[in-house]
């Protein structure tokens, strides 16, 4: 099914022209006949591919299932994997975390783009899921959510009770107020992942829009305009609990989404810059306020294997036994013995894995099979073998995986757990960059040492770690780290396999992604064709790469 990628404004940046009037006219018959992937997939409607909105959404079991695909084609984004079954795809999740320096794999489709030295996105590759997918997918999100606003507006309809206190349909606010969260997650997710894109409400009609590009920050001004509208909305609303049907298996109060969605507006402001100098300048004070307001619990799902959709590839490869393995330069800076800048030293095509030592006893050394854990604090250990390929060259390859995620008694990487795309450790950890940039390094201490403590380390002054022989982290050169060091090391190993795009996002605005890392995706080449723009990409040393 074509997604629903209709929504477009410019500005003088590459490929932002305006559409020839053909290709507006193809998208403006995909908007008017616009449905969400999710949609397709659980409303029983003649022709999936081109059906009557007015028709599909004319009732609140038909609303509610849309609504249930929506959330689902985000999740599937943010922690990988696809609404189609059995073809469950870790694009863009897998690949955002190995740019990000969390993963490593030698997996021939995720190393068309992770593979060092690193190269340019091939956007003319027309099944090239990595940037393919997000962008379908994202407006696919948006699109759920405007039709679904619309067409309780069109045709009136009124969605549970309607009584005295609630002549709408007691149940219809809410349903418009998640549909506007995922119109608001979408747009903020374009802006987080791509350069440009189309920014888009609920109001937008394919007769009336201007179908050009806009510069990545207008999308995330749209993204979060539309979450502070729907914030307001559920503020002046009656109490209310999402299904569980929505998010799987997790019941959210009114209150809650409030929450979730002042925490995403946190997200899309942290991690919008591309280089150090864009993330120092960020309202460190406003992201504050935003965590204040945020989270309080895990925002999580559950897991269910007979359930498309809901688990998460991403944690998956996080755990895998095969050919998938925590990266390096994860956890090499907490190496005291020098093999991690010896393994920096060698030349790329003679690198290997390494075992490195550390006091640090989130990092175990002893060997874990299938069926087992590593001791407590650990949540990255040793297999029993080393099963990463060497065809792709050796350079990838990692002795340690991770154990975060298996649940016992299960203990395998498609566990029915629930888990988290975003935390409360994460928010924490925003608030300490936040106070770390403010200048306020006294109020970090109590919030950084009492995981460095519980995992061995020494606790940490505002100068950074004690020096010695057990300073961890270290620098690339070797040298006992300082305060910012600490920070990026603690942030990375509290929220290990918690969030690719946040694992990606951190490395970007820290300026530590490798040289020749696209620092967003390219609008993917199938779209570019469709509307006869110039081809452009990403990486590989040119536009938009790390330097």
């Amino acid at each position: 099914m074509r997604s629903p990628n209709f929504f477009m404004h410019n500005t003088n940046i590459p490929g932002g022209r305006p559409a020839p009037r053909t290709a507006r006219r193809v998208a403006g018959a995909v908007l008017a006949g616009s449905l969400l992937a999710g949609g397709c997939q659980t409303l029983d409607v003649v022709n999936q591919n081109s059906p009557a909105v007015e028709g599909v959404f004319s009732n609140a079991e038909n609303i509610e299932s849309a609504l249930v695909g929506g959330w689902r084609n985000f999740y599937g984004v943010d922690m990988g994997t696809e609404t189609a079954t059995n073809l469950p795809l870790n694009q863009p999740a897998l690949e955002l975390s190995v740019l990000g320096n969390e993963l490593t794999t030698g997996d021939a489709t995720p190393m068309q783009v992770t593979q060092e030295p690193r190269v340019a996105i091939d956007n003319r590759n027309q099944g090239g899921w990595f940037n393919r997918k997000p962008w379908y997918n994202l407006y696919r999100v948006i699109s759920t959510g405007r039709d679904v606003i619309q067409s309780i507006d069109r045709g009136n309809l009124r969605l549970g009770d309607v009584t005295a206190a609630c002549p709408q349909g007691c149940d219809t606010p809410r349903a418009k107020i998640f549909s506007k969260f995922l119109i608001g997650v979408g747009n903020i997710y374009l802006g987080l992942m791509f350069d440009q894109g189309f920014p888009a409400n609920e109001n937008d009609s394919p007769d009336s829009y201007d179908y050009t590009l806009q510069p990545y920050n207008t999308l995330l001004e749209q993204g979060r305009t539309s979450l502070r509208e729907a914030i307001a909305e559920a503020k002046a609303a009656n109490d209310f609990s999402t299904p569980v049907t929505w998010i799987n298996g997790v019941s959210y109060s009114r209150d809650d989404l409030v929450k979730i969605m002042y925490s995403y507006l946190a997200r899309s402001y942290a991690y919008a810059p591309r280089n150090p100098t864009e993330r120092a300048a960020v309202n460190w004070q406003q992201v504050i306020g935003l965590v204040d307001s945020g989270i309080t619990a895990n925002f999580e799902q559950q897991a269910d294997n007979t359930i498309v959709a809901t688990r998460s590839t991403y944690i998956q490869f996080s755990a895998l036994q095969t050919n998938a393995r925590v990266n390096n330069r994860l956890i090499g800076p907490a190496d005291t013995t020098g093999a991690y800048q010896a393994w920096l030293q060698t030349p790329l095509d003679q690198r290997d894995a390494f075992l490195l030592g550390t006091p640090d006893r989130r990092i175990s050394n002893a060997t874990v099979a299938t069926n087992s854990n590593p001791p407590a604090p650990a949540i990255i250990a040793r297999p029993t073998s080393q099963t990463m390929g060497t065809v792709r060259g050796t350079y990838m390859r990692s002795n340690y995986l991770g154990t975060k995620h298996r649940n016992p008694p299960a203990l395998n990487f498609w566990s029915t757990g629930r888990y988290a795309s975003m935390t409360t450790e994460e928010m924490k950890f925003l608030r300490i960059e936040a106070l770390f940039r403010l200048n306020r390094r006294a109020e970090i201490l109590p919030l950084l040492n009492p995981s460095r403590v519980a995992a061995g380390l020494r606790p940490v002054t505002v100068d950074g770690p004690p020096a010695g022989g057990d300073c961890v982290p270290r620098k690339d050169d070797g040298s006992c780290g300082d305060l910012w060091d600490a920070i990026m090391y603690e942030k990375r190993m509290q929220t290990f396999a918690t969030n690719a795009l946040m694992a990606f996002a951190d490395q970007r605005g820290w300026g530590r992604l490798l040289p020749g890392t696209p620092l967003h995706m390219p609008v993917h080449g199938r779209e570019l064709e469709t509307l006869r723009l110039p081809y452009y990409t990403t990486g590989g040393g040119g536009e938009g790469s790390a330097p």
